[in-house]
């Protein structure tokens, strides 16, 4: 019973673990390929390959250690599901990207005695993908944490990130994995770990052990780094028997073109003249990180081909234009920041007025009628207390979605009073006061007829009731 529980849980960890990984790591490496691959130029016949691919010979490329560890064959049954779906777009589209990216892979780790084996590891931390941020500290095809990046040599700031530098991390990641093929003694599961991970994490992990054998290695690491095996397991049984189509011309377009910039510019403005998206620009230009050439950095900007001349020809007119941008900006942020201090509320909302100030009003009553508050009155108008005088001009800021009651009380400069009524010309038409109504809501009723009319017509102030009788005449 004992046994049958260990098995069982056994498998339910490796499902588990298939599970998260699957979820946590390759799907959003997928979707952010996605991204990445508006530069690629893909075959136009992707979907027509073969799903799933032709056999091959078996080619013994892979890493001999990962016959030893007890990895789940299921999970590669499902990463396999996975990359064969919608005509095995997924697979084809990281298989270009690791083929075309493996002349440089191989190039530079021959120089530095590293076995080629290792230019698998982009496909499996990255998919190829140099833009590819993974927590806060990885970045790039190689997923090169911060301190290793500046240890072997790349520049990490506000601006650039050479780690998305295909060249330049592929040179630092070959002499990070000759330093620890030296520290491990050739031990590939140590080094692929160590890489995957830190130096001193797989340290910590031997001192668990008391002999250190791949099995028992293995069992010591975090669920998602056995993830990552399967997941390496995986791809070199699909590198060693499937048939890989290849292009006849690399899968990026290979027309671009470095062009320079006199001055500070950003993708955004590039964007408006150019019509070139910013997730391009960024996917044509991944060490800048910032959406910003910055000619202090000396880093190279490109540009396709066809695009580079008109990017020369324009180039004065777009860092104008800038500029002129820069300005405009910089002066509605002082009006919005002038706006703030004084206590100016958003002008969308709100709608500025003129009221005077009449026998009876005190601060509480005038704003409880326009919906605002007391302090707001006092700071718009510089009041230092709550005395007021009749007649005095006070601004007020009213909500607009209260607007038809601003302007019905607008004109409050002087109290009316009853009158002797004035008949109008043409058709009387008697008109009874429904509850909540104004004179102002009334007139707007009757095109061409105004509060002041009716008022007149009728003898009467602006204050009316329901159930009042009011003659309109038309202006027939």
């Amino acid at each position: 019973m004992r046994v049958l529980f260990s098995v069982l849980f056994f498998c339910i960890s490796f499902f588990s673990i298939g599970q998260n990984f699957v979820s946590n790591r390759i799907e959003p490496m997928l979707e952010s390929n996605k991204e990445y691959a508006t530069i690629l130029s893909f075959p136009s016949n992707i979907n027509s390959w073969d799903c799933p691919p032709k056999l091959k010979h078996n080619e013994n490329l892979h890493f001999s250690f990962l016959d030893s560890l007890p990895l789940n064959p299921q999970f590669e049954e499902e990463l396999l599901t996975l990359f064969m779906a919608r005509e095995c777009t997924d697979y084809y589209s990281l298989l270009l990207q690791y083929t075309d990216a493996k002349l440089i892979y191989d190039s530079i780790l021959s120089l530095q005695d590293v076995a080629s084996k290792y230019a698998i590891l982009p496909l499996i931390v990255s998919g190829c993908n140099p833009i590819l941020k993974y927590q806060s500290d990885k970045s790039g095809e190689w997923q090169l944490s911060f301190i290793n990046a500046r240890k072997y040599g790349l520049v990490v700031n506000s601006w650039i990130d050479e780690r998305n530098s295909r060249l330049l991390s592929t040179y630092a990641a070959s002499s990070y994995l000759k330093f620890l093929n030296d520290y491990y003694l050739n031990n590939e599961l140590l080094v692929t770990t160590a890489f995957l991970t830190s130096v001193p994490y797989v340290n910590r992990r031997i001192s668990q052990l008391d002999t250190v054998n791949a099995a028992n290695f293995y069992t010591t690491l975090d669920p998602e780094l056995q993830g990552y095996f399967s997941y390496l397991k995986s791809w070199t049984n699909w590198i060693e028997h499937f048939k890989a189509p290849h292009p006849k011309n690399s899968i990026f377009k290979g027309n671009l073109k470095a062009v320079e910039s006199q001055d500070t510019l950003d993708f955004e403005t590039i964007h408006k003249f150019m019509h070139i998206s910013v997730a391009e620009l960024q996917s044509m230009n991944p060490v800048l990180i910032g959406k910003t050439i910055f000619p202090k950095s000396k880093t190279a900007f490109y540009l396709p081909n066809e695009k580079a001349d008109l990017f020369n020809l324009k180039h004065d007119e777009f860092i104008a234009f800038q500029k002129e941008e820069v300005q405009r900006k910089k002066e509605e942020l002082a009006k919005l920041k002038k706006q703030m201090e004084s206590g100016i509320p958003d002008l969308t909302k709100n709608k500025p007025i003129t009221y005077t100030v009449k026998s009876g009003d005190v601060l509480g009553k005038i704003a409880t009628r326009y919906d605002i508050q007391v302090s707001h009155i006092k700071q718009w108008n510089h009041l230092k207390s709550d005395r007021i005088n009749i007649g005095q001009k006070l601004t007020l800021y009213v909500p607009i979605s209260s607007s038809e009651k601003q302007e019905e009380m607008a004109d409050n400069k002087i109290e009316l009073k009853p009158t002797q009524a004035k008949p109008g010309k043409g058709k009387a038409t008697e008109y009874t006061v429904q509850n909540g109504e104004s004179l102002w809501l009334i007139s707007k009723k009757f095109p061409g007829i105004s509060a002041e009319n009716i008022m007149e017509w009728n003898g009467c102030t602006d204050k009316i009731s329901p159930g009042m009788k009011l003659k309109i005449y038309s202006n027939e």
